[in-house]
């Protein structure tokens, strides 16, 4: 891997990373409806400029019932379930959380495509749960029941994102990248829109929450699609993926570094089983050894 292509990586993970943060600053303030709204529509915008900007065709005509359900499934629902949960747990646990989507990804794809599950993936997801188990499980106090729902809030936004991936390998395999998470991000403004307290624009609402949304949408949106798509061409889709691996670490860091989130013992474990189990998942770890029968 080239300097230039591990520092995109690294500043890709750092983004992504970034986006529970400006998640905690926005929501408690804003509600996770306005949260979703704002960074989809801001992120969708820059992506129709990065359409616009390279003469990107993105074939509406052919694939609206797939941006359609992409939109919503795959984008404003899970958005709100990240933000619904984040009113709860920090942005450390939520990065953790959603680490997993691999995980969901390889289930979806076994039980709808019918992909084989691999020695590599059922062990992905066997470790990755023992990961979640001492994500939740091993804390200075007892998790309590609305931090456990927020947890499995989290889980199931990570449920939507598998989908999300089947489907688009399924329904959408030949539409344009970028027009994909154009498409997405601007059906899943339009079907935030009406569940989002409009009202709250003209209430006293701190800049730094409004700034935070700018945040979401403009950079960890839409210019982080860009880095990625950049990162794909570069490196291969297989290899992209290692962004995944690293942005809870980059979520870890944030959350201790600017909103002083205490770094446990349990939570260094949990995130490093759920990520070896997500490297498993990924095919980016081989089980060494195997029986020859």
């Amino acid at each position: 891997m080239r300097p230039a292509d591990l520092g995109r990586l690294l500043l890709l993970a750092a983004i992504w990373g970034a986006s529970y943060l400006f998640m905690r600053i926005a929501v408690p303030h804003v509600g996770a409806e306005w949260m979703a709204e704002g960074r989809t529509l801001a992120g969708g915008l820059v992506m129709l400029a990065y359409l616009a900007a390279t003469r990107t065709k993105p074939a509406v005509g052919r694939h609206w019932r797939g941006y359609l359900v992409l939109g919503a499934v795959g984008v404003a629902i899970p958005f709100w379930l990240i933000g619904t949960a984040v009113k709860t747990i920090d942005a450390s646990t939520a990065a953790i959380l959603n680490a997993t989507s691999p995980i969901f990804s390889a289930i979806v794809a076994a039980a709808w495509i019918r992909e084989r599950l691999t020695a590599e993936k059922l062990a992905g997801i066997g470790i990755s749960m023992a990961g979640i188990a001492i994500l939740v499980g091993w804390t200075p106090k007892p998790m309590t029941g609305a931090e456990l729902l927020a947890c499995s809030l989290s889980l199931a936004a990570c449920a939507c994102y598998g989908f999300a991936s089947v489907f688009t390998k399924v329904h959408l395999k030949d539409a344009p990248p970028a027009a994909l998470s154009a498409a997405s991000c601007l059906v899943g403004a339009s079907v935030m829109a009406p569940f989002t307290p409009w009202a709250m624009a003209t209430a006293a609402v701190p800049a730094s929450a409004w700034a935070a949304i700018a945040v979401l949408g403009v950079v960890c949106t839409g210019f982080a699609f860009i880095l990625y798509y950049r990162l794909i061409a570069d490196l291969g889709p297989v290899r992209a993926t290692t962004v995944t691996l690293l942005i809870p670490v980059f979520g870890i860091l944030w959350g201790v570094a600017f909103l002083g989130e205490p770094l446990t013992a349990g939570r260094v474990a949990g995130a490093a089983t759920v990520l070896l189990g997500c490297a498993l998942a990924l095919g980016l770890l081989r089980i060494p050894f195997r029986s020859a029968g």
